[in-house]
């Protein structure tokens, strides 16, 4: 099995860790009050955890937007909605000295501790048959055995008072790719606790009637219902026509263009604006599909087009096209630069216009690879 190293920081992980640390040490379950300085001690050593409070963190605001992005790394943002549709947060997977680090930022929580963990189909349906986002089926196991090796197992989340969470944890438990790899993985948020399938021999199940740990608590740890999740899928095919550029989103209109807007501004691009053609043509007492409009730009990069060729002014800023066909899939289009560079008769910005393209390639699709 893969060497489990976890690393946290941040305002909730303290008390995080602690309860992990008590879980894991066989202390009682209600053990759970936080250090006012420094990590728990030293935990078994199958897992490591160094704890510490970011005081910085603690007095800045929460944000439900990804923090810029530094680097060119294959990063992943998986947005977490509940079972309402509600955005509550997102999660930023980035490699991290031969790792992953999971930074976690989120609202609208229970207070308390939340089991937190990798799951793994990229499918998060909250009208699902046994009940919301069981169609992310179980927990990642990798080269895990029962719960609390599965290597999608994370450090619970703790939210305070007023719901919010924040965690950072780094892993090299599983990598981007591997999380990727089929029908891709989910990021979920549970309503309770998780006992990482720590019971002590001197309890015995109603469900087993033997002693410690039953079938159930070995695969979940008895962290309760599924409260909110995110789908990490990797990037879909591509469809070309008419100078276009089309490809699939496995999330709905409205969940794409969130993503695709927090990716731009993560980007540091300028969100111009978004046009709801749907929301129009309803108030004209028309119908349409959902065909959502986001006009997006850089003076760095379109300036110089527009220079070789004024006309290009006329497809600036970039836009993206958020829409579902016929039968109910979602899709992106853009324009390819390079088809425009032919209209307009743009020449001497090869390179610039291969980087337009790339990021063009990302912001559809929400890969970085």
């Amino acid at each position: 099995m893969r060497h489990r190293s976890i690393v946290l920081a941040g305002t909730t992980v303290a008390a995080t860790s602690l309860f992990a640390a008590a879980t894991m040490a066989g202390l009682p379950l209600g053990f759970a009050a936080p250090p006012t300085t420094g990590p728990p001690a030293a935990l078994p050593a199958n897992v490591q955890q160094i704890a510490s409070i970011d005081r910085a963190a603690s007095t800045s605001p929460l944000r439900l937007r990804p923090p810029e992005s530094k680097g060119k790394n294959k990063n992943r943002t998986v947005l977490l909605r509940d079972a309402k549709g509600t955005r509550v947060g997102f999660v930023r997977l980035s490699p991290h000295a031969g790792g992953v680090r999971v930074a976690a930022t989120l609202r609208g929580l229970d207070p308390g501790f939340h089991g937190f963990h990798v799951h793994t189909v990229g499918v998060c349906d909250p009208d699902a048959a046994d009940g919301p986002f069981t169609s992310a089926e179980g927990h990642y196991v990798g080269a895990g055995d029962d719960h609390g090796t599965h290597a999608g197992d994370l450090p619970s989340l703790y939210a305070d008072a007023r719901g919010r969470a924040r965690l950072v944890a780094v892993t090299d438990a599983f990598t981007v790719g591997e999380l990727l790899a089929g029908d891709g993985s989910a990021v979920m948020v549970h309503a309770g606790r998780d006992n990482f399938a720590n019971i002590p021999d001197r309890y015995t199940s109603s469900e087993s009637s033997k002693p410690g740990p039953d079938k159930t608590t070995l695969a979940t740890g008895d962290a309760g219902a599924r409260v909110a999740c995110g789908a990490l899928r990797a990037a879909p095919g591509v469809k070309k026509g008419a100078g276009l550029v089309t490809v699939d989103s496995s999330a709905d209109v409205d969940t794409t263009v969130e993503r695709i807007t927090a990716d731009i501004e993560e980007a540091g691009l300028q969100l111009v604006t978004v046009v709801d053609h749907a929301a129009a043509a309803e108030a004209a007492g028309l119908e349409l599909r959902p065909t959502t409009l986001v006009i997006f730009g850089s003076p760095e990069s379109g300036t110089p087009l527009m220079q070789s060729a004024q006309t290009a002014g006329i497809d600036l800023p970039q836009k993206l096209l958020v829409w579902r066909d016929a039968d109910g899939k979602t899709n992106v289009t853009y324009n390819d630069p390079r088809y425009l560079a032919a209209r307009h008769g743009i020449t001497g910005q090869d390179a610039l216009l291969e980087t337009i393209a790339e990021v063009l390639r990302r912001l559809a699709t929400g890969s970085d690879g």
